[in-house]
């Protein structure tokens, strides 16, 4: 197996290929072997996946970075791959969103995803979702950013506003967290 440390493209080679990403996600280490032997370049692991294979419930605010540190560590550990790991909201406010980049970083994560949801954060499917005001959204993203020691560490936001206020809004709130 690989060392984790080896070299790994980064999110914006991968997204430079003139071919789409796939992202299979991984929910525990084997899956995560699995996509590599599979072919694939990349993978993900998603907040309801972990949550399900580790606890048998969905992603309903009840896990934490705490709680997923350990499941990350082994799940990158597992696959030389770059990954995409969903950071929820960043378990709170500014100086979480900090915490939690840096904390990732040191596991190897090469990328992650943080998402606007007003607490408590439900899955996709769990229906109307709120999302928080556009400032507070605003300054998680920058201090995502600010807290990466790699500057190849690839920060995503993801809006829920469809859900709560349509397509429309969905847009706006995108244009605002580029």
């Amino acid at each position: 197996m690989s060392d984790p440390l080896d070299r790994k493209p980064t999110w914006r080679e991968l997204l430079a290929r003139s071919v789409p990403l796939q992202l299979p996600a991984a929910h525990d280490a084997l899956t995560a072997r699995l996509i590599h032997l599979a072919g694939f370049d990349a993978y993900q692991v998603g907040g309801f996946a972990l949550a399900g294979a580790r606890y048998a419930f969905p992603d309903i605010d009840l896990i934490h970075f705490y709680e997923e540190n350990e499941a990350i560590r082994q799940i990158v550990a597992a696959s030389p791959l770059p990954v995409l790991v969903d950071a929820g909201d960043g378990f709170g406010d500014v100086k979480n969103v900090h915490r939690t980049v840096r904390g990732y970083e040191e596991l190897h994560v090469s990328g992650l995803f943080f998402e606007d949801q007003e607490k408590p954060i439900r899955c996709g499917q769990m229906g109307k979702k709120e999302v928080v005001p556009d400032g507070e959204m605003v300054g998680k993203i920058k201090a995502a950013l600010d807290a990466r020691r790699d500057p190849d560490t690839f920060i995503l936001a993801r809006t829920d506003a469809r859900s709560s206020n349509g397509v429309g809004e969905a847009i706006r709130a995108s244009g605002i967290y580029i």
